[in-house]
């Protein structure tokens, strides 16, 4: 497939100097006028195309790294990743990260960074999300009177619109809870107030937005307009939602309640962060919504990508092509095939705003230092993965394991426990051979007695941290066809959720049944992970949320999962480890050109998540403005 890249239009500056001007106070702010018009802008079909380009880029979403030295993966949130203080200050300053780890968020520090492709400077916490909704309002609002448009384009046009108003009052609502609900093109002139919205209000908001985007808009698109919205993500951004309205966090079961208390006003006021009572049937709409992503993907050229005549869960060892990935890992790198064309069949929607498209101003070299050290081979960021997380890989007879304290040959220990495929297809670890640039990772501290010196990707982030931390997430970082950045596009939506939310809201439902047990193993399978058959309702729950944890590393679902699962004060209220190696002979003479890698467990710090961190806090300049709560209270979260 061709590639496209929707909102790298050039006159889309244009619009946002003048239809789409900054709010610099809030999201209410009236436009100020200018050259640029809404009626010069929606006149023509050529013209509204650059309204439509802005709109994509601020409301689809996207996990890449800005090219800021202050930027750094979500995942750095949860235990996917690890960054080391005290250069993980400058790292993930974007996201408060030093402030966040220690249970020290405050509403000037929180960890909501805007809509990211449009630039940090541009998308403040909070008041990008509707900065970015007032230009899908726009379009909706105004796209009829374009003269030179057929009645079909203006239909799709205004779905896409729909659809990405509905995005983007999710992307706020993930974070925060019940938000305003925002479906007009607001004036801005005098004060006007606009609390927040229950729970239930944004849900079904958002469920009803995804319906009338998807009778809108066709179910494929031709080559040439790869990356825009079809119907089937409107059914996965309404499966989605459904699945998260349905868990814990939102729909609290009456044994969970005294959990999340903390977390809660206690009142009326609890209507902005969950529903009033717990109702097993949303987990029946969330399944059902899941299976109609599945049941539709085949009439949209969606499915599971599987190689073709014969699957191929495993990398080949050594490769640097195409041809020698595993299917899991053909599947981020975007690839249909073996041929290096874009479009993996899994997709259903992609954000193509990758790190190497020479269009772009916000994302270049800043983003492959920090999303690894391992890309540039130097300098940078190491992204690394704790112990605790890599423990969620099985091994490949579908056991778990626990990590050895010490030994003396890393990179034989770690391809010796013989983990899932998926880790393998995801991570980086010291001594291997990543590619035919990386031919021995060089992760490792000093020699003691000086034989070898450190090595190059020794130090975590270059700020006195050389601590040789071992592995690292590698997703989204170019490693075949000579390190090409441009085959990445960020996965908004791919089958395998689906599957995954269709299992586990079938288990809440209706217990361990076997369809959700076919779908768990469907994934399974495509990995070359032997079937599992959980007996109760919670081993089944364990068991999918391991594989949906793995499945779905490094693809910023962790955050969402563990806050709905209600399970991050846990998992993320702990001391992480990690793998750390020295460069030794072993004894070995003369001394091997490669050193043998010793390794210890080595402590990266205790993490602290208070309950209040179940929702984040709104920032100070808004709740200054009292329109959040209504009368006679300001809006914030509880706990804040």
């Amino acid at each position: 497939m061709k590639k496209i890249y929707l909102p790298l239009l050039l006159f889309a500056g244009a619009i946002s100097a003048g239809m789409m001007s900054g709010c610099s106070k809030d999201f209410l702010e009236k436009p100020k006028g200018g050259a640029v018009t809404v009626d010069t802008i929606f006149h023509t079909q050529m013209q509204a195309q650059y309204a439509v380009a802005e709109m994509y880029k601020w409301c689809i979403p996207s996990g890449f790294v800005l090219t800021e030295s202050a930027d750094c993966r979500e995942d750095a949130l949860t235990d996917n990743v690890y960054l080391t203080l005290p250069g993980a200050a400058w790292v993930a300053g974007n996201y408060n990260y030093q402030f966040y780890i220690f249970g020290n968020m405050t509403p000037a520090s929180g960890i909501d960074r805007g809509p990211t492709a449009a630039g940090r400077g541009d998308a403040p916490p909070f008041n990008g999300w509707y900065k970015a909704i007032r230009k899908a309002n726009l379009v909706i609002k105004n796209i009829n009177a374009v003269a030179d448009a057929s009645p079909e384009w203006i239909s799709d046009v205004k779905g896409q619109a729909i659809f990405c108003r509905a995005m983007a009052h999710y992307s706020a609502f993930r974070m925060f809870g019940g938000i305003p609900i925002v479906t007009s093109v607001l004036a801005g002139d005098g004060k006007i107030s606009i609390p927040r919205s229950s729970v239930q209000s944004v849900v079904d908001s958002i469920v009803t937005w995804c319906d009338q985007a998807a009778t809108l808009l066709p179910a494929t698109r031709g080559s040439v307009d790869y990356g825009k919205v079809t119907s089937l993500a409107a059914l996965a951004l309404k499966a989605r939602i459904l699945l998260y309205a349905a868990s814990p966090l939102y729909n609290t079961p009456s044994e969970m309640k005294s959990i999340i208390a903390g977390a809660r006003y206690g009142n009326e006021k609890d209507s902005v962060l969950c529903y009033a009572s717990y109702d097993k049937e949303r987990w029946k709409k969330a399944a059902d919504a899941s299976k109609a992503v599945i049941d539709a993907a085949g009439g949209a050229g969606v499915s599971l990508y599987v190689s073709s005549p014969t699957p191929k869960p495993t990398t080949t060892v050594n490769t640097d092509t195409y041809a020698g990935l595993g299917d899991y890992e053909a599947v981020c790198n975007n690839v249909y095939g073996t041929a290096g064309a874009y479009g993996n069949p899994e997709m259903i929607l992609v954000n193509t705003f990758n790190q190497k498209d020479p269009d772009k101003s916000q994302w270049n070299e800043w983003g492959f230092y920090n999303t690894s050290k391992i890309r540039m081979n130097q300098w940078g960021a190491k992204n690394n993965v704790p112990i605790e997380f890599l423990q969620m890989y099985e091994k490949t007879d579908g056991t778990k394991w626990t990590a050895t304290p010490t030994g003396k040959d890393f990179k034989a220990y770690f391809e010796g426990l013989s983990l899932d495929p998926r880790a393998y297809q995801s991570l980086a670890y010291a001594g291997q051979r990543w590619n035919s640039a990386r031919t021995f990772v060089t992760y490792y501290k000093a020699s003691a007695d000086g034989t070898y010196s450190k090595g190059a990707l020794c130090d975590d982030t270059n700020a006195g941290d050389a601590t040789g931390s071992a592995v690292e997430t590698t997703k989204f970082v170019a490693r075949v066809d000579n390190m090409n950045d441009n085959h990445f596009a960020w996965p908004v939506f791919r089958l395998a959720e689906f599957y995954l939310s269709y299992a586990e809201a079938l288990n809440e439902y209706a217990g361990p049944t076997a369809e959700a047990t076919t779908y768990l193993n469907l994934i399974r399978a495509r990995a070359g992970m032997p079937a599992k058959a959980p007996a109760s309702t919670s081993d089944f729950r364990t068991a999918i949320q391991n594989e949906r944890s793995v499945e779905l590393a490094f693809e910023n679902h962790r955050y969402n999962d563990l806050h709905r699962w209600l399970t991050a004060h846990i998992v993320l209220s702990q001391t992480f480890h990690g793998f750390a190696v020295t460069a030794s002979t072993n004894g070995v003479t003369p001394k091997p050109t490669n050193p043998f890698l010793n390794w210890e467990t080595i402590n990266y710090g205790a993490r602290v998540f208070p309950m209040k961190y179940y929702y984040v806090p709104f920032p100070l300049d808004q709740i200054s403005m009292m329109y959040l709560g209504g009368k006679d209270w300001d809006g914030q979260n509880p706990g804040w």
